[in-house]
């Protein structure tokens, strides 16, 4: 049986960034950005089915102080439909503080400005990913 992949999202309210790991789980890769609206868990399915997906990592949206708030309530909204959806994939979340910042800041020295703000929720979700790894790692070893 081919192992499956991890797909990390970055829900916003009005685009999603989306980045997926190797079957390994050793790299990450950047994908695109889809927009929220009422086609957004059609777009998912081709991407789940086509990568062969397996967990999604949300990125949960907390205050610096460690709550949640608005958009984090969202967040959770959001995954429940993605539960109902696609009930045969576990979903987990992610502190996601500071990964737009870390995003932003990987762009800036990689990146003309130009094409800076249509990567950047992919690059965040990268970074959520990246952190989810680093735990799985972590409670492994």
């Amino acid at each position: 049986m081919k192992k499956k992949r991890i797909l990390a999202l970055d829900v916003g309210n009005k685009r999603i960034g989306v980045a997926y790991s190797d079957p390994s789980g050793i790299s990450i890769t950047p994908s695109e950005i889809i927009k929220n609206d009422e086609k957004v868990f059609e777009k998912l399915k081709e991407l789940i089915d086509r990568l062969n997906v397996g967990t999604i990592v949300i990125g949960l949206p907390l205050t610096l102080k460690g709550l949640e708030g608005e958009q984090a309530e969202k967040t959770k909204e959001f995954a429940e439909e993605l539960k109902k959806h696609f009930p045969d994939i576990k979903v987990e979340f992610v502190d996601e503080r500071f990964t737009t910042s870390l995003a932003e800041k990987h762009l800036k020295e990689t990146t003309k400005k130009s094409k800076r703000k249509q990567k950047l929720d992919s690059v965040a979700a990268t970074y959520i990913l990246q952190t989810y790894l680093m735990k799985q790692q972590f409670i492994n070893d």
